[in-house]
């Protein structure tokens, strides 16, 4: 009987395919390896870790091969370094004994949660210089809201707006949102060239990819044990009303509401609270591991073949692009979240001044409503101080005919009695105090049509 000879394309298609040789592996070109470390930068990957603290399952969002392992490492290592007592950040705050914060400004500094603009208070003359991050939020969401433009002598634009802050707070907020499904296109890309690289023996590849995605994964796991957590100081039994102005230069908002509220703005802070020190221990040394794996790709992914090396560049590369549309996406949901847990919906209404002295006089008639401040001249002459010039003679007579306008609580309205002042020998102080007056008349005519 004969049997005939079996051609030898079977033989070959029935061979596994973890015994073929893998695509491109007859080349010679070899991608250079200090190339696949300075292509993509590790900042995007690191506000990606801090950001994502706000969503819920966050332990398990960062599962997948990254670049930037180094500058992951640098920071986290600091992060860890930075644990300070419940104690010693809220004193009396109530808390579970043994738990410990961190600074997230370690993490967050490279996206615009700087502190915010100075503060001075209305009614209690309280003066910072420098306030808390939700004061930068407020200022940059009212910056790009768009206001009533008042008629008036134009110099220079000066934006007021007016906010009142209505939301009880509780004395910490704590913050969950859903995660995006987008999240899971890293995760699933980093498993896929992973597989792929087993199943084609490139286990120099393999491995560095599963380095990648077990450092980042384990380091977000410890991360994620924490929570991020927004607090801020109890006013004082009896302390007056919090209201103040906030802001300089052509931006500025006056704050009005009970003291509990104004205080989030100017003196809120943002924390990581963990239940203890373990977790930022071992955060510690996840860092190292991420040094170690930074180390480790210089060394090994250029001894894989090029196929290995592709798939290794491919999961970092959508890694890098899923890190830029994070940032550019979920940073302003994350801080729109934030604003809403805080400070929920705010009444606001916004003011196009076209001059500093009618936009002051505004913010003086806005903030008139307590009769505590339109009745005391030393607060008023203070706050316009501080925001207009001060010393020349014509300056100080126009804020004192404004200040006993106000004081009476009587309209700003000037007739010639009042600009032809007798203490001002030139015409042009005269001129110039008609101007100012004009100015004030201005802003109490915006005032009766928007209070």
């Amino acid at each position: 009987m004969y049997i005939p000879e079996i051609p030898e394309a079977v033989q070959f298609q029935s061979r596994s395919l973890a015994t073929d040789s893998p695509p491109l592996s007859t080349t010679t070109f070899m991608l250079n390896s200090s190339g696949i470390a300075g292509l993509l930068g590790g900042e995007e990957a690191l506000s990606t870790v801090a950001l994502a603290q706000i969503y819920n399952r966050r332990k398990w969002l960062g599962w997948y091969n990254t670049p930037g392992s180094y500058t992951i490492g640098k920071h986290f290592r600091r992060l860890a370094r930075s644990v300070t007592s419940d104690s010693r950040v809220s004193p009396g705050s109530g808390t579970r004994s043994g738990m410990v914060h961190v600074d997230p400004a370690l993490l967050l500094q490279h996206d615009g949660w700087s502190s915010g603009p100075v503060f001075k208070g209305v009614y209690s003359g309280t003066s910072l210089h420098e306030t808390g991050p939700l004061a930068s939020l407020l200022m940059k969401k009212y910056t790009r809201v768009s206001g009533t433009i008042v008629d008036g002598r134009a110099t220079q634009p000066v934006n007021v707006t007016i906010v009142k802050l209505e939301q009880n707070l509780q004395p910490e907020t704590k913050f969950q949102l859903t995660p995006p499904l987008c999240a899971v296109i890293p995760i699933a890309v980093s498993l896929t060239t992973c597989t792929i690289c087993g199943l084609y023996c490139e286990w120099y590849a393999f491995s560095m990819i599963l380095l990648g995605i077990l450092a980042r994964g384990l380091t977000c796991v410890f991360i994620g044990s924490g929570e991020l957590v927004f607090d801020h100081p109890k006013p004082s039994e009896g302390s007056p009303p919090g209201d103040g102005i906030l802001g300089c230069d052509h931006e500025l908002v006056l704050l009005k509401g009970h003291e509990n509220v104004v205080n989030a703005v100017t003196r809120g802070r943002f924390f990581f609270h963990f239940r203890s020190k373990h977790a930022c221990h071992m955060v510690e040394l996840c860092s190292f591991l991420l040094f170690a794996q930074a180390i480790a790709q210089l060394i090994c992914v250029p001894q894989s073949n090029l196929f290995g090396q592709l798939m290794f560049v491919f999961s970092i590369a959508i890694s890098w692009v899923y890190n830029l549309w994070f940032l550019s996406y979920d940073k302003v949901e994350v801080r729109e979240e934030i604003f809403r847990s805080v400070l929920g919906s705010p009444k606001l209404k916004k003011l196009i001044f076209p001059n500093r002295c009618s936009a002051i006089v505004s913010l003086l008639l806005f903030s008139g409503d307590d009769k505590r401040f339109s009745g005391d001249p030393e607060k008023l002459k203070e706050i316009m101080d501080g925001l207009l010039p001060s010393g020349a003679l014509v300056w100080e007579i126009w804020k004192g005919i404004v200040i006993e306008h106000l004081r009476n609580g009587q309209p700003l309205r000037f007739d010639d009695t009042h600009w032809n002042h007798q203490d001002l020998p030139s015409d042009s102080d005269r001129s110039l105090l008609w101007t100012l007056l004009k100015d004030a008349e201005a802003a109490y005519a915006a005032f009766e049509s928007n209070r």
